[in-house]
């Protein structure tokens, strides 16, 4: 159970590195700008497990469709490939949660949106030898237009978004589980994500606690038009 609900609370991590084509009608607040072969290098920490590491993302020229969505594809060198898509301010992931062949589309910003503004989705799984988990995310703009520094790069025109995991549902356990969760996310006009934050500590009753501090922070990118 413990590695199915860990990789469900860090579905919000990856929400974060998908690009459009710029053209006439790209906003003028455009987190997530680039072409084919764009690139975005991160370096990971996980404070927990005392680890780091490093991926990077290419965006490619190839697109799928996803429940009439057309998601864009993009390369990671450590791992299985990502799927993204914007529909006008609306940025949208689309990954598949390990262990359940099941995917899930997650809407992680709103572009153009004042502080304040804030959405929840709520999210349904059928875990094999569980039963079915419910849970819901919300997501709120906390800052916007602020300058932001990750190592020694400055970015300015930031927007932050922070993350909650609400109650979650598992079969067997008398009460909802209430999530201790901090997750924040920066992303810079015109670069993209720069900087995620997530803690997060969930105490069930049957299972070991389920504790993460997870930073991921952007070393470097290549912006192709």
């Amino acid at each position: 159970m413990k590695n199915y609900l860990t990789a469900l609370l860090l579905m919000p991590l990856l929400a974060a590195d998908c690009n459009k084509d710029n053209g006439p009608d790209t906003p003028a607040e455009n987190y997530l700008p680039g072409g084919a072969s764009s690139t975005w290098t991160y370096d990971t920490r996980n404070s927990t497990a005392g680890t780091s590491g490093s991926y990077t993302l290419t965006r490619t020229s190839l697109d799928t469709m996803v429940s009439g969505r057309a998601y864009r594809v993009y390369n990671n060198n450590n791992g299985p490939s990502f799927y993204y898509s914007v529909a006008g301010n609306d940025y949208y992931q689309y990954a598949n949660f390990p262990g359940t062949n099941q995917q899930i589309e997650l809407l992680y910003l709103k572009a153009g949106a004042a502080v304040g503004t804030s959405w929840q989705q709520n999210i349904t799984l059928s875990i094999p030898g569980i039963g079915t988990i419910n849970t819901s995310l919300t997501n709120r703009i906390e800052e916007k237009g602020i300058s932001y520094t990750v190592g020694t790069r400055s970015f300015t025109e930031v927007v932050r978004v922070k993350t909650t995991i609400g109650t979650i549902n598992i079969p067997g356990v008398p009460l909802p589980i209430t999530p201790v969760s901090d997750i924040n996310t920066y992303y810079a006009n015109g670069v993209g994500r720069i900087y995620n934050k997530t803690i997060v500590n969930i105490t069930v009753p049957t299972v070991p606690a389920i504790v993460v501090n997870e930073e991921t922070s952007l070393r470097s990118f290549s912006i192709v038009p």
